[in-house]
């Protein structure tokens, strides 16, 4: 069991903690390249979906929308068991939060932006309209405050990777006073048109 770290008023070093941080928000909003700059920085990241695969831990793909189908019960047994091993502080995946990691972070980014990404990725149009209706009705930040007793919130949106990775590490050192879950809102963004 994890034990909740207060650190809202005091600053502490992930990497000298036991504690791991999972690093989560719909799909195209900066998670992999955000992990990729913490990896230079030297901290430990786990990439949860090519662990899925390492660990056989898909029931197969879901050819409609290009991705794996995954047992979160057995994903969590599975993490669980090996954690300890995997040398791990962050844990990035849109599933990540389902791991009940505290403190969470959940990247989000404005539909319009968000939109632009997908497309540049050549994902295709349902693809899309599916996770721009996920971010508008918050469904990753739900979600992890649903399971997580530590959440916190980042807007990509205008912020270059690097910046939305120096958001990251404030939330690390206990500086999360500007991160609360709450103060994002794309409903009006995506619904108005439609």
């Amino acid at each position: 069991m994890i034990k909740k770290i207060q650190i809202s008023r005091h600053s502490f070093d992930i990497m000298d903690t036991d504690m791991d941080c999972a690093l989560t928000g719909t799909p195209g909003v900066g998670k992999t390249t955000v992990s990729n700059l913490l990896r230079e920085e030297g901290y430990e990241v786990l990439d949860l979906n090519r662990f899925i695969k390492e660990n056989d831990l898909s029931e197969g793909e879901d050819p409609k929308r290009d991705s794996l189908e995954v047992d979160i019960g057995k994903l969590k047994e599975v993490y669980e068991k090996k954690k300890k091993d995997l040398n791990v502080k962050i844990v990035e995946g849109h599933l990540s939060h389902h791991l009940s990691l505290s403190p969470t972070i959940v990247l989000r980014c404005s539909p319009a932006e968000l939109k632009k990404r997908m497309e540049k990725k050549g994902w295709d149009e349902e693809k899309i309209e599916e996770n721009l209706e996920a971010e508008a009705l918050d469904g990753i930040l739900i979600e992890a405050l649903d399971v997580c007793e530590e959440v916190y919130e980042i807007d990509t949106t205008e912020k270059d990777p690097e910046e939305v990775t120096e958001c990251v590490k404030e939330i690390l050192n206990g500086e999360t006073e500007m991160y609360e879950p709450g103060e994002i809102d794309w409903t009006e963004e995506y619904f108005s048109g439609r």
